[in-house]
C-alpha cells in the first residue's frame, strides 16, 4: 500500500471510529464519595438536547466549569472537581453530548461542545451561590480544546485552564520534525475532512485563533510528555497573549499531570483562578 492510500485510510478509519457515541451509566463514583455535597442537574443545549451532571455548590462565589476528555463521562473531571472544591469554587460537572448519560447522536471531536458550554454558564448564572461575573473553566484532551474554544467564545469565562491539547483544525498541527511525521502528515487534513462529513459539524474555531481571543483574561496550558503535545501547546502559547503560563510535566503522560505532581497541579491552578475570580 502506498503512503498517500495508507493516510487515506488511516484519516477514513479514525473518523469512522471517532464519531460513535460513548453513552453509557456514570458508575460507581459520585462527589460524596469524596465527601462533597452536590446536586443531579440537567443542561438544555441550544439544539435542545438534555445533557446530564451535577452541580457542587460555591462555597467563595465562584464557580469553574470542569470538561472530561473525548469518549469519557463527568467522572473524568472529578479529580479538578475534588481540588476546586476544597478551594470553595463551585464545580459544574456534566457529561457532554452522545457521552456518558447525556442526549447525542454523533460525536463530533468536541466542536458541537464548544457551543453546549453556553448552557453551563447560563446554568451557573441562575445561582444564588454564583457571582456571574466569577466563571472559569478547566479541562483535559478535548475538555481543554473546548475549554479554549469556548474561553474565546465566551466573555463570561474569566479564566482558562486548559491541559494536554492536540488540534481542532489542520492549521493547528505542528510542522513535522522526523521522517515518520513527514509521512503521516497528509493523514491530518483528510481526518479533519472525513470528520466533518461524518459528524455534519467543523470546527468553530481553530485553537490557534482561540487561543489569540482569551487575552486579557488569564491562560494556563499544560502539556504532558508526548513531543507532539508539547509542540502543539508551546505554538498556542506563543500565540497567545499576556497574561498567559505555560507549563510542561515531562515525566507524565497524556492527561496524568494531575497524578504525577498532584500538589503543583492544584497550586498553579487555583493560583489562576484565584487571581481571576476572587479579586
Amino acid at each position: 500500500m502506498s503512503c498517500v492510500a495508507l493516510n487515506v485510510v488511516l484519516a477514513y478509519t479514525g473518523a469512522s471510529a471517532a464519531i460513535h457515541p460513548a453513552q453509557g451509566p456514570v458508575c460507581c463514583t459520585t462527589p460524596a464519595d469524596l465527601s462533597l455535597p452536590y446536586e443531579n442537574i440537567t443542561l438544555t443545549t441550544a439544539d435542545g438536547l438534555k445533557l446530564q451532571g451535577w452541580y457542587i455548590p460555591a462555597q467563595n462565589r465562584a464557580a469553574v466549569i470542569a470538561l472530561h476528555g473525548y469518549g469519557g463521562n463527568r467522572l473524568g473531571a472529578l479529580g479538578y472537581a475534588e481540588m476546586l472544591a476544597k478551594h470553595g469554587y463551585g464545580v459544574l460537572l456534566y457529561d457532554q453530548r452522545a457521552s456518558g448519560e447525556s442526549e447525542g447522536d454523533v460525536l463530533s471531536w468536541g466542536w458541537r461542545d464548544v457551543g453546549d458550554v453556553a448552557a453551563a454558564i447560563d446554568f451557573l448564572k441562575t445561582r444564588s451561590d454564583v457571582d456571574p461575573k466569577r466563571l472559569g473553566v478547566v479541562g483535559c484532551s478535548t475538555g481543554a480544546e473546548i475549554a479554549l474554544g469556548a474561553g474565546a467564545q465566551f466573555d463570561d469565562l474569566k479564566a482558562v485552564v486548559a491541559d494536554a491539547l492536540n488540534y481542532t483544525s489542520a492549521q493547528d498541527v505542528p510542522a513535522p520534525q522526523y521522517l515518520e511525521e513527514w509521512l503521516t502528515m497528509p493523514m491530518y487534513p483528510l481526518f479533519i475532512k472525513f470528520m466533518e462529513w461524518k459528524s455534519g459539524a467543523s470546527a468553530p474555531l481553530s485553537l490557534s485563533e482561540a487561543a489569540q481571543r482569551i487575552a486579557p483574561r488569564p491562560l494556563l496550558l499544560i502539556a504532558e510528555g508526548d513531543e507532539f503535545e508539547q509542540r502543539a501547546t508551546q505554538r498556542y502559547y506563543e500565540l497567545a497573549r499576556e497574561p498567559k503560563s505555560l507549563w510542561i510535566i515531562p515525566e507524565a503522560t497524556h492527561c496524568g499531570g494531575l497524578q504525577v505532581r498532584h500538589d503543583e497541579y492544584e497550586q498553579r491552578m487555583i493560583t489562576v483562578f484565584d487571581q481571576a475570580l476572587l479579586r
